[in-house]
């Protein structure tokens, strides 16, 4: 089977039209900007700030919003539909991520501003966007498959993206070695460290061990992805 944009774009008109009416997801993708504001109201608009404000992107926008719409589409019964549909799973998955990945990208440049945080090296900050929007809608997206409804992508969801963010964020302040160790490994610990280093000025060696980091996570949560998805659609 040949692959169809025709096809991935008859499912991205749908998920545009189904976006508009879907209130949980509107305010999924507001939090970061609200959170933003904050940030820079109360003085935190500096590289640690991006840091942790580009990661509450990922988290509820790529993650929670993706496995929301993924979640929906099965109780609806449509996913099954399209799982039996002409159209093969790279095309059912790459149409239903391209709205929730352009929504997040446009929030994380608009931290930018909000944040004031436009004289780091700006294509390298738009690369560790693309990346972690990338892994974490993959990531949200097999939440949103294993989930059997949309509540239930929170009690899924939550231990997992929760953990990988508020791990990055009570980092200094673990004192054992092994944990620390742990949390070393997690994509969301060299986003932000990546996102620091450009901050400051750093090019490309700086932050290339922390982009093979998130690459490794990116290929194994999708081929977990396509497990999965290949599972629902047999059951």
């Amino acid at each position: 089977m040949t692959f169809s944009m025709r096809r991935v774009s008859a499912i991205f008109r749908k998920e545009v039209q189904d976006f508009k009416a879907n209130s949980q997801v509107l305010l999924m993708a507001a939090m970061p900007i609200i959170f933003a504001f904050i940030f820079s109201r109360f003085g935190n608009a500096s590289g640690a700030g991006l840091g942790t404000i580009t990661l509450m992107t990922f988290l509820f926008v790529a993650g929670f919003a993706q496995s929301m719409v993924i979640a929906e589409e099965k109780e609806k019964h449509t996913l099954r539909v399209l799982m039996l549909s002409p159209a093969s799973s790279a095309e059912v998955l790459i149409g239903k991520s391209i709205l929730t990945a352009c929504i997040t990208i446009v929030i994380c440049i608009a931290n930018l501003f909000i944040l004031n945080q436009l004289d780091g090296n700006l294509p390298l900050l738009g690369l560790l966007f693309l990346c972690g929007t990338m892994l974490f809608i993959i990531i949200g997206t097999m939440i949103g498959l294993i989930a059997s409804s949309v509540p239930q992508t929170s009690l899924i969801g939550m231990p997992i993206l929760m953990t990988l963010y508020l791990a990055v964020q009570f980092e200094p302040l673990v004192e054992n070695k092994a944990i620390k160790t742990v949390i070393g490994y997690f994509p969301t610990f060299h986003i932000d460290k990546a996102i620091k280093s450009v901050v400051k000025g750093n090019g490309f060696s700086s932050i290339s061990g922390d982009l093979l980091n998130v690459l490794v996570w990116f290929v194994i949560s999708l081929l977990a992805c396509f497990i999965v998805y290949k599972k629902k659609q047999l059951d």
